[in-house]
């Protein structure tokens, strides 16, 4: 029996070494010992070679094998299945880029009111420019790549983006409005990509938000045919003054859907929500709503000593890189002339913060270690500091030692 890897997961070794499920977004951190033995586990030694190589572990090999087996993230094929003796993985550099937005067009066939991207000359990133993107972001042992817009469906050879990087061992989401996919289109997705998030704005509100009558049916059918294909669907829902009421009924729409992960979120005050702000729900309310509402998982890793964003970092459609699609107006370089690895190492040195370099620290807040501070640009929007507090995650934790609450507690 020769073990071998099974095809939906990856070793790779980022703070600490893990084995990736990208199919089922499981990760699995590894002791150094478990690290070695899966290093051979390519199909070309087998068992009985790798129970002599290790035998001064043999009790504690036997039960690891015998779990990853049954976690169904390792195979036994019967002949030898690979002539690479063991897989050399690179350490990635610290902290590690887990999850990258890539914004493919800013073409978009909506107008949301709540859109932060300029769309004012639509654009697409050239497919070669794509496809080194990935490669770079693979060889830096990524895991995550979400594929956005603008409407990323529009982007004029996506489908062939899609097929060039199916090979690659890495969680790929497309992230889409919904109106574009047909029975057609997602038989196509179904062996592309690993899920497709659909944004979900509310029920009657939600058209109103998208600036489309009948978006919302549109959105929902699409769901229901991405899941006849059997692809694995999750909905995104920007939280804002008139979907408040109505978050109870779409939260049981979405789960007699069986939708895996609703992740919600409060737009922030900019592009063209800077002409919306009456749409804007109060920081209470929004509190409320995310800390009550929602289940899964969400695309963003965390580590224990780092702000919001550690492991992420975002590709605009011009090619500009950025910490994430709201500092796009601060890009680092643009991958077109400056390789990922060393824009990554800008937004480290640039905007990458330890959790005691925000005020949060000074105001002793208990909660830190779990909310990570929140979002940088929401806590900037509201106090012009970047170190500054998010009001919204202060809400969600109930922290009213925040300066935001002490300020308007005072003005009552």
């Amino acid at each position: 029996m020769y073990p071998k890897l099974a095809n939906h997961v990856v070793l790779r070794v980022l703070e600490h070494p893990v084995l990736y499920d990208f199919v089922n977004n499981e990760l699995y951190e590894l002791e150094n010992d478990e690290y070695q033995w899966m290093r051979y586990f390519t199909g070309y030694s087998s068992l009985n070679l790798l129970l002599s190589q290790f035998n001064d572990s043999r009790d504690e090999f036997l039960g690891f094998l015998k779990e990853l087996k049954n976690e169904r993230l390792i195979e036994l094929k019967d002949k030898k299945a690979s002539e690479i003796p063991f897989y050399s993985v690179d350490q990635s550099t610290l902290p590690s880029l887990r999850t990258l937005l890539l914004h493919v067009t800013t073409k978009c066939n909506l107008a949301c009111l709540h859109c932060y991207l300029d769309k004012s000359a639509p654009i697409e990133l050239d497919l070669q420019i794509l496809l080194e993107i990935v490669r770079q972001f693979d060889q830096m042992q990524g895991l995550k790549l979400l594929i956005s817009g603008g409407e990323p469906l529009l982007h004029s050879k996506i489908f062939e983006f899609l097929e060039k990087i199916r090979e690659y061992k890495i969680r790929k989401i497309l992230l889409s409005n919904g109106l574009l996919i047909d029975k057609e289109t997602a038989e196509r997705l179904k062996d592309l990509v690993n899920e497709v998030q659909i944004s979900i704005d509310g029920i009657k509100s939600h058209d109103r938000f998208r600036d489309m009558k009948g978006a919302f049916e549109r959105s929902i059918a699409a769901i229901k045919t991405l899941q006849s294909f059997g692809i694995r669907v999750s909905v995104a829902t920007m939280v804002h003054k008139e979907n408040i009421d109505e978050l109870p009924e779409l939260e049981q729409i979405l789960k007699d859907m069986n939708i895996e992960s609703w992740m919600l979120d409060a737009p922030s005050p900019s592009g063209n929500f800077l002409e919306n702000l009456e749409l804007q729900a109060s920081v209470e309310d929004a509190a409320r709503a995310l800390k009550k509402y929602g289940w899964g998982y969400t695309f963003e890793d965390s580590s224990n000593i780092y702000a919001c964003g550690a492991h992420l970092a975002a590709i605009m459609s011009n090619g500009d890189v950025a910490k994430c699609g709201f500092f796009e107006d601060q890009p680092v370089g643009n991958i077109q002339t400056n390789p990922l690895l060393s824009c990554w190492e800008k937004i480290k040195d640039n905007w990458i913060w330890r959790l005691d370099a925000l005020n949060c620290r000074e105001l002793d807040c208990p909660h830190l270690s779990d909310c990570k501070g929140g979002c940088r640009y929401r806590a900037f929007q509201y106090s012009k500091n970047l170190m500054g507090e998010d009001p919204v995650k202060c809400g969600i934790y109930g922290f009213k030692s925040s300066r935001f609450f002490q300020e308007t507690d005072s003005l009552l």
